[in-house]
């Protein structure tokens, strides 16, 4: 098993977080962990007290898609099991989902079963006929196994989109290519969910995925279903936060504030057409 799988990472200021998921890897498993933020210290520190642990550190920081990207560039096993730093596996879950892709083969992406999560009727493509390999729409992204193979095939995620989104363009092309999403009911994980950057960053952060949310909205939406479309689903988010922006500056909310001129300018900068450039202001 050790030889076809690497898990992967993406970090963003997770020093005090990711730790906590590879200790509950097999040693023997080889670990990439993309580091955007740049930290040569983090760096150093995995790399001296995990044998297994391989960290790469771009030039930029690339985001959550592109940094998919960048570390399977880098491995060069069978099979790419991603992670969020706040997940956590347990001592079967990797040999299930190596063992299912035996079975299945011609897939695109393996999900694990996160353990206090039920997926919505309209994930599963026959809801009906759920099995033990349920054939799904959508699965959450904070553990993807990958066919490296066929995720070539398919093309890698979409770096237009830095946060949010990522996932569901890439669903969406698996699909249209006919290599399929399966959920694996055995094979299980837990994730602690919206905790993967050091707490002391959080005002900043919820200010950043609050702008690539709505970004990242309009982009995919006029991507997959045209202008219209993409004008239908943000106009009403759009409206909304500017209206909250003029009351919460109004009364002197500066948290708020931030948060809803985040919403706003993100939407704006997608209708017009602008790149996803906003980063979180994080100085170390």
């Amino acid at each position: 098993m050790e030889n076809k799988i690497t898990v992967l990472f993406v970090s963003y200021h997770s020093d005090d977080i990711i730790e906590k998921s590879i200790m509950t890897i097999d040693k023997n498993i080889k670990i990439v962990v993309v580091e955007n933020s740049k930290n040569k210290i983090f760096k150093n520190k995995l790399e001296e007290k995990y044998s297994n642990v391989r960290v790469l550190i771009p030039q930029e920081n690339l985001g959550n898609g592109a940094g998919i990207n960048y570390g399977i560039k880098h491995i060069d096993t069978m099979y790419a099991f991603y992670l969020d730093v706040d997940t956590e596996v347990f001592p079967d879950t990797i040999q299930n989902l190596i063992s299912a892709a035996k079975q299945i083969k011609e897939f695109s992406i393996l999900a694990p079963k996160i353990n206090n999560f039920d997926y919505k009727k309209e994930c599963y493509m026959d809801f009906k006929n759920k099995s033990k390999y349920s054939k799904m729409k959508f699965v959450t992204g904070c553990a993807l196994f990958f066919d490296l193979k066929i995720f070539e095939e398919i093309g890698f995620f979409d770096e237009k989109i830095f946060l949010y989104y990522e996932e569901n363009d890439f669903y969406k092309r698996c699909i249209a290519k006919k290599k399929y999403i399966f959920l694996i009911e055995n094979s299980k994980i837990n994730h602690k969910g919206n905790s993967s950057v050091n707490e002391k960053y959080t005002d900043e952060i919820e200010i950043n995925r609050n702008w690539h949310l709505m970004w990242s909205t309009f982009y995919f939406y006029r991507k997959h279903f045209g202008i219209i479309r993409a004008f239908i689903k943000i106009l009403p988010k759009f409206a909304s936060a500017f209206l909250k922006f003029i009351i919460f500056f109004l009364i002197n909310n500066k948290k708020k504030r931030d948060i809803y001129y985040a919403r706003f300018n993100g939407s704006l900068n997608s209708i017009i057409g602008k790149k996803s450039w906003f980063r979180p202001k994080i100085t170390k």
